[in-house]
């Protein structure tokens, strides 16, 4: 089992080598060319797949530990089992020899809750689902738990009143703010996940690891296509730049497009495509220092001192929305219900597999277009 602390630390060595080559070729007076180029991008391809490996690496140590339970479970099967002692992965086991539908309940999640809890479904597919988007993840964006999937109006403010300086026994002016609402309508993302029958029959086999890592990361794929360039769309642009990658100038620019009480709030941040982020970590601030800055397992990378998320935007490109910054938390998903999970074993009889539909319904959008502006590259 490799360690995932070390493995983190050679990491942020590899992203701190790639910006002191950065910083000494600009102090040069130069740009990254030939051998230098190469060999920045050798030190953060490495960095890329170091952070995939620990990603994969994680998963697989809570993995383990599930089989472990489901093992120790295993080898206690001769005694009678009640009916209130059945976990969510026997569960998972019944509806792929029996059939029918079960809906998983959303539990809360945060960093340190981890994938421990072998029985936690819904919990995991959530966490899986989080790593892979952004905008399912209760870290950086608000997310909001519906019972049902109704259109959800969420109050919006467009223009702000304006408060006064009042002398002692003065009459206090009227000042209306002017208010709107968002309208959510959730949508369902689903999936189908085929295991043999002696997989389901395998007590060894983790198998409420391999729904949930395998559900979470399609359905925040889907969804991440739909909200990601939504978002963005609705944001206010604070900043187009002269070309269609930001600048160093493009992104202070952006920063201080939004209000201070959206700069300072508790999730501001950056959410920003791969290749706009790519481009990014080679950027100098006036110092010849790099803005980009690696986190670890217990912080987010950041630029400018603000955390940075990689999440579905469009590519950097002729007037592409590529990047967004302000208060996260303006963000708004919706999630209806739990992770709703049914089995099939007719649907592919004939080559003796289970068939699992996941099904889960949610939507995301902004509530405040000035809580969140966007970069919008050059009209070249």
């Amino acid at each position: 089992m490799a360690d995932i602390q070390k493995l983190a630390e050679k990491r942020a060595r590899l992203l701190t080598e790639a910006s002191d080559l950065v910083a000494a070729t600009a102090d040069k007076g130069e740009t990254l060319t030939g051998e230098a180029q190469a060999r920045f991008e050798a030190l953060t391809n490495e960095a890329t797949t170091l952070a995939s490996a620990i990603r994969s690496e994680k998963d697989a140590v809570e993995a383990r530990k599930a089989a472990d339970a489901v093992r120790a479970e295993f080898t206690t099967a001769i005694a009678p089992k009640s009916e209130t002692e059945a976990d969510e992965a026997a569960e998972l086991r019944r509806l792929g020899r029996e059939g029918g539908e079960r809906t998983f309940e959303y539990r809360d999640v945060t960093k340190s809750t981890g994938l421990g809890n072998p029985v936690s479904v819904a919990a995991m597919v959530n966490v899986v689902a989080g790593q892979v988007n952004p905008f399912l993840n209760a870290d950086v964006v608000d997310i909001i738990r519906a019972t049902n999937g109704n259109q959800i109006l969420l109050p919006r403010v467009t223009a702000l009143g304006t408060a006064a300086a009042v002398s002692e026994a003065g009459a206090i002016g009227e000042s209306d703010g002017t208010l709107s609402n968002l309208a959510l309508t959730p949508a369902k993302y689903a999936t189908l996940l085929q295991v043999s029958q002696e997989l389901v029959q395998d007590a060894a086999f983790d198998i409420t690891a391999f729904v949930a890592e395998k559900a979470g990361q399609e359905v925040a794929i889907a969804h991440g296509a739909v909200a990601g360039p939504a978002v963005a769309a609705a944001a206010t642009v604070g900043k187009q730049g002269a070309a269609v990658a930001p600048v160093y100038a493009d992104l202070v620019d952006l920063i201080y497009s939004v209000k201070q009480q959206y700069r300072r709030a508790p999730k501001r941040g950056f959410i920003m495509n791969d290749a706009t982020m790519g481009g990014v970590m080679k950027l100098l601030d006036s110092q010849n220092r790099p803005i980009f800055v690696p986190g670890d397992l217990t912080r987010p990378d950041t630029i400018l001192g603000f955390p940075v998320y990689s999440g579905p935007l469009a590519d950097t490109g002729d007037e592409a929305l590529s990047a967004v910054f302000g208060d996260l938390g303006s963000i708004k998903t919706v999630l209806v219900g739990g992770v709703d999970i049914a089995s099939s074993a007719d649907f592919a009889f004939n080559y003796g597999l289970i068939t699992y539909r996941i099904q889960v319904r949610g939507v995301t959008g902004l509530v405040e277009a000035s809580a969140v502006k966007s970069f919008k590259g050059a009209n070249v």
